[in-house]
C-alpha cells in the first residue's frame, strides 16, 4: 500500500510541473468580457467611395420568384394573363421578345390577344411595354347542383312552354335560317330534336360520350325541341354547338371570348352563354364589340345564387340578361337581380332534352335564357313575313312584354316577360285582353302602418279598355274600384291600404271584368289569389 502511495505522490508531482512549463510558453491573450447584445454595436469602418456593397450584390443574387398575388385576390387564374396589342404587328414583336420567359397558351387574331402563362410574375412585366392591354383570365362555370333552388309555393312550368308564351299552332318552321350559338358544354344529339347542328369543340369531349355533361343539351332543346315532353320554341333553327367547358362544368373567361369570336365568324346571329362568373373579363368585353359590330346578339343568364348582382357576361353592356320566374311569373329567389337585368323567362321545373336520350326538369337561369333566345329567333323568321333582323326582332319583343313586380323596370323581372302571342297578334285588331298582371304585398310605411295591396292591371290586348272593373279580395273586406280607359300595351297600378296587420298566412284575392258585354280573349290571366305570411309569421 505505500508503495502504491508514493507512485501516486511523484505523479501529481510531475504533471503539475509539465502544466507550470506549458503555461509559460503560451501566447497571452485578453481576458473575455461579456458583451450586452441590446447595446454593443460593432465599430464603423471608415466608408471607401469605390468600394461596391459588402453583401447582396445585384449580380450575385439568384432569380426573385414573384407569386402572381393579383390574380389569386382578385379570384383569377394565377399565372395566366391575357395581352391584348394594339395591333398585329405588336403582338408579333411581343413573340419575338419572349423566347422561353413565358408559355404561349392561345391566341385570338380577330381581337390581337394572346394567352400567356408564366411562373414567375416578373418574367411577364419585363416583357410588356406599357401599350398592352392586360387582362386577368376569370373562372367562367356552368351552375353547380344545389343553385336553382325555389321557394315554398313555386309552380312548374313541365312541358307548358309554348302554351306559357302564346304559341297556338305548328311552330315548327319557327327559327329557320337562324343561326344561334350555343356555348354551353356541347350539345348531344337527342331525338327530342331534329334541327341542323354543327359542332365546335374547344374543349375535348370525354372518351365516353355517355359521360357528357347534358347542361349544353338542355339548354339547346328550350330553342330546338320538337316534341310534345320537351318543345322548343324555334325548333327549325340552326344550332352551333361550341363546347367552351368541360364535363364539371369548368371554363374561363378566355374561352368564352374564344367562344364567342367563333360564333360570330360561323355566321351566329344570336348567341346564348347559360354560365357565368363573378370576374369582369376585358377580353370579354372586346369579344362582345366583335358581336355587336357584326350585327349579332348575345343572350346570358343572370345567375342563381340568389343575390342582387348578375353573374358575367350577363352583366356587361349590350349583354340581354335574363332572370328567371314560375310559370306563374312570379319572380324565383334563386335568380339574381340587379338594374341590368333586362327580361325573365321560365326557369322552374322546365321539361328539356339530357345526354343519353333522357328528358329532365330543369332549373335555374340557364334554361331561361335560351327561351328568350329562341323567341328573338322566331320573331326573325316567321313564315310568309319580312325577315327581321336580330336586333328587329329583339326590338318587336320587348315592346310587347308581359309587365310583372313593380310597373315598368325592375331589378327582380327587368322589363317584364316574354309574349309571342302578343308580339305576333300586334296589328291584328279586335283582340282584348285585361290581365292582373301582378299582385304584392307592400311593407308598412309612416303613412300605412299596416302596409298596402299593390295590383298592376295590363293591357295586353289591341284595343283600349273602358270602364275595367277591379276586385280586390282581402280577409278584411271587398274592395272594388274601375279603370276609366286603358289603352293597349298600357298599365295601371292600383293600391289599398291593409286595414289590419296579419299575425298568419293571409289570402288576398284580385281579379279583373270587361265592361260593356266585352269577351276577354285570355280570361286565364284575369285573376290573381296568393298568400302571404307576415315578417317573421308563419
Amino acid at each position: 500500500m505505500r508503495r502504491r502511495n508514493l507512485f501516486l505522490t511523484l505523479g501529481f508531482a510531475f504533471t503539475a510541473m509539465l502544466g507550470y512549463w506549458l503555461a509559460g510558453t503560451a501566447t497571452q491573450k485578453e481576458p473575455v468580457r461579456p458583451v450586452s447584445v441590446e447595446s454593443e454595436t460593432a465599430p464603423k469602418r471608415p466608408v471607401v467611395a469605390d468600394e461596391p456593397a459588402p453583401q447582396f450584390r445585384r449580380g450575385e443574387r439568384g432569380p426573385v420568384f414573384r407569386r402572381d398575388d393579383e390574380a389569386s385576390e382578385a379570384g383569377a387564374l394565377p399565372g395566366q394573363r391575357v395581352l391584348v396589342f394594339k395591333d398585329r404587328e405588336a403582338l408579333e414583336d411581343f413573340l419575338k421578345r419572349a423566347g422561353d420567359k413565358v408559355r404561349l397558351m392561345g391566341r385570338l387574331d380577330a381581337l390581337n390577344a394572346l394567352r400567356i402563362g408564366f411562373g414567375n410574375y416578373d418574367d411577364l412585366a419585363s416583357l410588356l411595354r406599357g401599350d398592352e392591354e392586360s387582362s386577368l383570365i376569370f373562372p367562367v362555370d356552368v351552375p353547380t347542383p344545389g343553385e336553382g333552388t325555389a321557394q315554398d309555393g313555386a309552380v312548374a312550368l313541365g312541358k307548358g312552354l309554348l302554351e306559357w308564351l302564346g304559341i297556338t299552332g305548328d311552330n315548327s318552321e319557327w327559327g329557320s335560317g337562324v343561326r344561334v350559338a350555343v356555348l354551353d358544354t356541347g350539345v348531344a344529339t337527342s331525338p327530342a330534336f331534329l334541327s341542323n347542328i354543327s359542332w365546335l369543340n374547344l374543349v375535348d369531349l370525354p372518351g365516353d360520350l355517355s359521360k357528357q355533361n347534358g347542361h349544353g343539351t338542355a339548354v339547346a332543346s328550350m330553342i330546338i325541341g320538337q316534341n310534345a315532353l320537351t318543345p322548343g320554341v324555334a325548333p327549325g333553327a340552326d344550332i352551333i354547338s361550341i363546347r367552351i367547358a368541360n364535363d364539371l362544368g369548368q371554363s374561363d373567361s378566355y374561352l368564352l371570348a374564344q367562344g364567342i369570336i367563333a360564333a360570330v365568324d360561323g355566321g351566329a346571329s344570336l348567341i346564348n352563354i347559360s354560365m357565368g362568373s363573378f370576374g369582369d373579363s376585358g377580353l370579354v368585353r372586346n369579344a362582345i364589340a366583335y358581336a355587336q359590330a357584326a350585327g349579332a346578339l348575345i343572350i346570358a343568364a343572370a345567375g342563381n345564387n340568389g343575390i342582387d348582382r348578375l353573374s358575367y357576361p350577363a352583366a356587361n353592356d349590350g349583354v340581354i340578361a335574363v332572370g328567371a320566374v314560375d310559370a306563374l311569373g312570379n319572380h324565383l329567389d334563386f335568380s339574381n337581380t340587379g338594374n341590368q337585368l333586362a327580361i325573365s323567362a321560365p326557369g322552374f321545373g322546365v321539361n328539356a332534352a339530357w345526354t343519353g336520350d333522357q328528358a329532365a326538369s330543369v332549373n335555374g337561369t340557364s334554361f331561361s335564357s335560351p327561351i328568350v333566345a329562341g323567341a328573338i329567333a322566331a320573331l326573325m323568321s316567321q313564315p310568309g313575313a319580312a325577315k327581321l333582323t336580330a336586333t328587329q326582332a329583339r326590338n318587336l319583343l320587348f315592346a310587347y312584354l308581359n309587365d310583372s313586380g313593380q310597373e315598368g323596370t325592375d331589378s327582380a323581372y327587368g322589363a317584364g316577360m316574354p309574349d309571342l302571342g302578343r308580339a305576333l297578334n300586334a296589328n291584328t285588331r279586335g283582340i282584348y285582353d285585361a290581365a292582373v298582371a301582378s299582385q304584392r304585398i307592400l311593407p308598412p310605411s309612416a303613412a300605412y302602418p299596416n302596409g298596402q295591396v299593390e295590383v298592376m292591371v295590363q293591357n295586353r290586348g289591341t284595343e283600349t279598355l273602358i270602364n275595367t272593373g277591379v276586385t280586390i279580395s282581402t280577409p278584411h273586406g271587398v274592395v272594388n274600384t274601375n279603370i276609366t280607359s286603358l289603352g293597349a300595351n298600357a298599365v295601371k297600378t292600383i293600391r289599398i291600404p291593409i286595414s289590419q296587420a296579419a299575425t298568419t298566412a293571409t289570402r288576398y284575392d284580385s281579379r279583373v271584368t270587361l265592361s260593356n258585354g266585352v269577351r276577354d280573349s285570355k280570361p286565364s290571366n284575369d285573376r290573381r289569389s296568393q298568400s302571404y305570411a307576415p315578417a317573421g309569421g308563419k
